[in-house]
This record gives C-alpha cells, structure tokens and sequence, in this order.
C-alpha cells in the first residue's frame, strides 16, 4: 500500500477519533463501509453519512487532496487491501460469507463462521463494568423501555420477553406509541436502544435525546463507542464494526454481536434477581401445564390470567 492510499485510511481514523461534527460522520461511514463505498454516488455516501457533498470534498481537502474523486480512490485501493487481511484472519468475509449458487453446506459453513467470528469479539471487546452497570440501572429501574429497528427490534422483543418472566416489563414500542414512551420516561426509568450504525435518525432513534434529557438512564448496543448514540449513552455496550452497512448478503455478524450482548445484559439483570427470576419462571410454567395449545394466545393477550406475583 503506497504513502497516498495508506493516509486516506489514517486520516478518516484520526478524524474518526478526534474531529466533531459533519467530518468525523463522514469518517466513521468511510470506515464503516469500506469498499461498499464502490457502488454508492456522491450523494448517496453524503446522505449515508448524514451530511454534504461539499462536506466530503471538504473532508478529501483535509487529508491532503485536491478533490472528493481523488481521495475516494485511494480509498477503496486501501480499504480493499485492509478487508483482504481482515478476511484472512477472520477465515471469513464477514459481508459475503457466500457468493450466488454456493451449496447449502457452503453458506451454513460461512455463517457459522462469522457466528464464532461475533463470539470472540464480543468476548474481547465487551466492557463488564458497563455490563454491571447498565444491568443495575435496568433491575432498579421503574419503567424499562427498548428502542431499535428492524431485526434490532425483534432481537430487543426476544430480550423483552426474558426480562418480563423475571418480572421486570420492558416495553418495545414503535410510531407514535414510541414517541409516547420516551415522553414519559424520566428519572429512574431506563432506556435501552440498539443500534448498528450508533446514529439518532429515523423515528425512534430520534426519540433518545429527549428521554436523556428528561432523566432517563440510556444504556446503548452499538458498533462503536465512537457515535452520537455512544456519545449520549450512560452506558455503552459495543463490538468493532466488521460489516457494511448497506452493501452485504445479510446482518449475520451484527445480529449475532447485538444478540449476544442482549442475552448477556439479561443473564447480569437475572443474576442480580436470581431466586426471584427462578420462582417466577418456574411459576408461569406451572400457570400454563394444563392449558390447551390453542389457550396460550389468550391467556399471555389477558393479563388477568397471569399468577397474581408474576403480572407485569
């Protein structure tokens, strides 16, 4: 890699971590995205990034060049090279971890290397005093409300629901009932919000601020700490971001990492609460031993039916 193609590199990490504003989002899309930069429009990464495009060709004229093409260049020539390495040490291309027509034994082989590939990173990068901390707000908390979007919001559900058979209830609204929930959450309520990017946009990520505000204890999942969502958290929990954003067969590491964070925040929540959590998990399960299968969906749709101790 030349001195020119190895600076645009440096130079979007330094930006990454020392710059504010518009510069450092464009950074920390560049280094994001890496290659898949290569079929985006200027406008397009200037959209991505939540910014300009005479806030790129600004950003290209700080690391030395005369223009927006020139840096993108030598961009791609390095991030290629970067991604290459990363994918030799990883044994696995964390974006496609299968091409088109691979065999089912192929694809699931890739996957369940980019599974191993989350563990281990989640196993190193995962702060445990944060872990601690955001479990203790999360048990003494009044209100618990989880804000994410798309497969983010679902894995938040799965988390929901292993919080409530403990008794604690979390709540995961979206729309207007999620602008409704982060009215209401102030001091001594807790927020928990996932996202992959760490940016505000979109209809609940917007929302955070005002709950911060307000008083509320935000304990955010991201890719970095270095984020407007990471910035705002009380508590950060993150992994390095190894997958596009946009260019990639699925969500396959981050989904993993983000599911695997979540599960070890509800394994400290239940920790913390253990005899109490056992009692109610063994209680439920006893409520519904004699029900029917077609009664589940009534009895979890009427709360009244739940044993007295163990309603939300």
């Amino acid at each position: 890699m030349s001195h020119d193609e190895n600076r645009t590199i440096d130079f979007a990490r330094e930006a990454s971590l020392g710059m504010p504003g518009s510069i450092k989002q464009v950074a920390d899309f560049l280094l994001s995205e890496g290659t898949g930069i290569a079929g985006m429009t200027m406008r397009q990464i200037a959209t991505s990034a939540y910014t300009s495009k005479p806030t790129l060709v600004r950003f290209a004229k700080q690391a030395g060049y005369a223009g927006w093409k020139d840096y993108r260049h030598d961009f791609l020539v390095a991030a290629a090279r970067l991604e290459e390495e990363q994918s030799q040490r990883a044994d696995v291309d964390v974006n496609f971890p299968f091409q088109a027509g691979a065999p089912a034994d192929e694809a699931f082989e890739g996957i369940a290397r980019i599974h191993q590939l989350a563990i281990d990173e989640v196993r190193h990068s995962l702060d445990r005093d944060a872990l601690s901390q955001a479990a203790d707000a999360i048990v003494g908390a009044h209100d618990v409300a989880f804000f994410g979007a798309m497969q983010n919001y679902h894995l938040g559900r799965v988390f929901a629901s292993n919080l409530g058979i403990m008794g604690t209830l979390c709540r995961t609204p979206t729309g207007e009932e999620a602008a409704a929930v982060a009215g209401h959450l102030t001091q001594g309520d807790c927020l928990v919000v996932a996202s992959y990017s760490g940016g505000l946009t979109g209809v609940s990520m917007a929302l955070v601020p005002q709950a911060k505000r307000r008083g509320a204890t935000v304990v955010a999942v991201t890719n970095s700490e270095r984020s407007p969502l990471g910035d705002l958290a009380d508590h950060t929990l993150s992994y390095a971001p190894l997958e596009h954003r946009h260019t990639k067969v699925g969500t396959f590491y981050s989904s993993t990492c983000t599911s695997l964070i979540l599960n070890a925040l509800y394994a400290s929540c239940c920790a913390k609460r253990f005899e109490t959590s056992v009692k109610s998990r063994s209680s439920i399960v006893n409520s519904l031993r004699n029900l029917r299968p077609n009664d589940f969906a009534d009895t979890f749709a009427d709360k009244t039916a739940w044993p007295q101790a163990d309603r939300p």
